[in-house]
C-alpha cells in the first residue's frame, strides 16, 4: 500500500472504517428490535431494555476513558477487529436465550464502543486537515447505513423460513436465531479487515503501557480545555437523544402505536437513510462555508425540536407524519458525529487523537447510560413513551446556547453560580416580582372588562 497514491489510501481507510461502523450500529439496534419478542418470551416488562442499555454504557465509559494507550499499543485496525469480535460475541450470547447471561452481552457491546476512537486515529493519520470534517462525516455515514441495513435485515430474518429435507419440517428464525445470524455477519467483516492491518497499524508502539493515571490525564485535558469541553457536552446532549431513539423508537411504534415489526423497521430505515446525506452535507458545510461550531449549534436546536415532536406521537398521527419528524430527528440528533470528531482530531495533541476522541466520546457513553435508564424508569412509572423524549430535549437546547457563543474559559460551575447570584440579587428579584404582579393585574382588568 506504500506504493498507492494518498487518495487511494484515504479512500480505503474511509470505506473500511465506514463498513465497520455500519456493522457496529447494526449490533446496537439488534436488541431494540428484539426487545418486544424477548420480553414476551420471558414475561418481563419492556422497560428492561433501559437496564440493558445502562449496563452496556457503563462498560462503554470505562473503555472510552482507557482506550488511548491500547490503540497506540495494538494498533487502531486491530482494535477495530477486536471490537467487531466483541460485538458479534454479544449477539451470540443473546442467541443462547439465557436471560441471566444478557448482562455479559451488554458489557461486550459496551466495551466495543472504542471502534470509533480507533477509526478516528486512522483517519486523522491519512486525511489532510482541510478535508477532515467532510471525510469524518463520510465515515460516520456508517451509522445510518447500519440503521438501513438493520432496519431491513432484522425484520427479514425474523420472518425467514427454511425447509429442511432432513428434518422434513420448516424452520423459522426466531429472535435468538436472528441474533446468531447477525453475529456471523459481524465476524465476517472482522476477517475482511485483516489485509489492511499491516499498513494501518504500522505506527503502533507495542511497548506502550496502560495506566490509570494516563486515562485520568486524558479526561483532565478534555474537561479543562474550553473547546474540547464544549464538544464533550454536545456529545452528551445529542448522544443522549441518539440513545433513546435507537433504544425506544421501534418499541414505541410496535408496543404503543400498534405498527408491525416490518412497518416500524421500514420507518426506522427510511428515516435513517436520510442521515447519510445529512452527515455529508454538515461535514461539507463545516469544512467550507460555515464554522463547525455554528453547524453544531444549529443541529442542537432542531434536534431539540424534533425530540419534543416525537414525544407527542399518538394514534392520530399518520405514518407519513411520524416518518417526517423521524427524518428531522435523524438528520440532527444522529448526524453530528463527523463534524465533532473532525474538530476533536484538530484540537487533540499530536499522536493522541484516539485517546482524546475516546475522552470526548466517554461523555456520549455517559449519556447513553443515563438517558435510557431514566427513560426506562419514566416508562415504567408513567407508561408513556413520549415524556422521556420531551425531557431529553432540554440539554440539547442548552447546548445550542453554548455553541452560539464563544467557548467559556474557566469553570462552568463558577459562571453559573455568578449568573444565579446576579439573578437572585434582592433588587432585581423585587423588580421582577413587581413586573409580574403588574402584568397579571393588567391582564385581569382586560379580562374583567371583556376586552380579551
Amino acid at each position: 500500500m506504500d506504493k498507492f497514491d494518498w487518495r487511494v489510501v484515504l479512500a480505503l481507510a474511509t470505506s473500511s472504517m465506514l463498513l465497520q461502523q455500519a456493522l457496529a450500529y447494526v449490533c446496537q439496534i439488534v436488541m431494540p428490535f428484539l426487545a418486544d419478542r424477548i420480553a414476551e418470551e420471558f414475561g418481563i416488562s419492556r422497560a428492561w431494555l433501559g437496564l440493558y442499555l445502562f449496563i452496556q454504557n457503563i462498560a462503554a465509559i470505562a473503555a472510552a476513558m482507557g482506550c488511548g494507550a491500547l490503540i497506540v499499543k495494538l494498533g487502531p485496525l486491530r482494535i477495530s477487529q477486536i471490537c467487531l469480535i466483541f460485538m458479534g460475541g454479544s449477539l451470540f450470547v443473546i442467541a443462547t436465550g439465557m436471560l441471566w447471561l444478557y448482562p455479559v452481552a451488554a458489557i461486550l457491546l459496551g466495551a466495543a464502543s472504542v471502534s470509533t476512537p480507533a477509526s478516528s486515529h486512522i483517519l486523522a493519520r491519512f486525511c489532510p486537515p482541510r478535508l477532515a470534517p467532510l471525510i469524518f462525516s463520510v465515515k460516520q455515514t456508517g451509522v445510518p447505513v447500519g440503521a438501513l441495513i438493520g432496519g431491513l435485515l432484522i425484520p427479514a430474518l425474523l420472518g425467514l423460513g427454511l425447509y429442511s429435507a432432513t428434518l422434513r419440517q420448516s424452520i423459522h428464525l426466531d429472535a435468538f436465531g436472528t441474533s446468531f445470524v447477525c453475529g456471523l455477519l459481524v465476524y465476517s467483516v472482522a476477517l475482511m479487515l485483516q489485509p489492511l492491518r499491516a499498513h494501518f497499524d504500522s505506527d503502533r508502539k507495542p511497548d506502550t503501557k496502560f495506566s490509570v493515571s494516563g486515562a485520568a490525564q486524558t479526561m483532565r485535558i478534555v474537561v479543562h480545555d474550553a473547546k474540547l469541553r464544549d464538544l464533550a457536552f454536545l456529545s452528551f446532549a445529542l448522544g443522549g437523544l441518539q440513545s433513546i431513539w435507537s433504544g425506544f423508537f421501534i418499541l414505541f411504534l410496535i408496543d404503543r402505536l400498534d405498527y408491525t415489526e416490518l412497518e416500524a423497521g421500514t420507518a426506522f430505515a427510511i428515516a435513517s437513510v436520510t442521515a447519510i446525506f445529512a452527515r455529508i452535507l454538515w461535514g461539507y458545510l463545516g469544512s467550507t462555508i460555515l464554522s463547525p461550531r455554528l453547524v453544531l449549534g444549529t443541529l442542537c436546536v432542531f434536534a431539540a425540536v424534533s425530540a419534543i415532536l416525537t414525544g407527542f406521537y399518538g394514534s392520530g398521527w399518520s405514518l407519513n407524519a411520524i416518518i417526517a419528524v423521524a427524518i428531522v430527528y435523524n438528520i440532527t440528533s444522529l448526524s453530528w458525529h463527523g463534524v465533532l470528531l473532525a474538530e476533536t482530531a484538530r484540537l487533540a495533541p499530536e499522536g493522541h487523537v484516539g485517546g482524546i476522541t475516546g475522552g470526548v466520546l466517554a461523555f456520549t457513553s455517559v449519556a447513553m447510560m443515563i438517558y435510557p435508564a431514566i427513560y426506562g424508569g419514566l416508562l415504567a412509572i408513567t407508561d408513556s413513551y413520549g415524556v422521556g423524549f420531551i425531557l431529553a430535549a432540554g440539554p440539547a437546547m442548552f447546548c445550542a446556547i453554548v455553541f452560539y457563543n464563544e467557548p467559556l474559559e474557566g469553570s462552568w460551575t463558577g459562571t453559573i453560580l455568578r449568573g444565579l447570584g446576579w439573578v437572585l440579587h434582592p433588587a432585581r428579584l423585587a423588580a421582577f416580582c413587581l413586573l409580574t404582579l403588574a402584568s397579571v393585574a393588567g391582564a385581569a382588568v382586560l379580562v374583567y372588562r371583556g376586552l380579551v
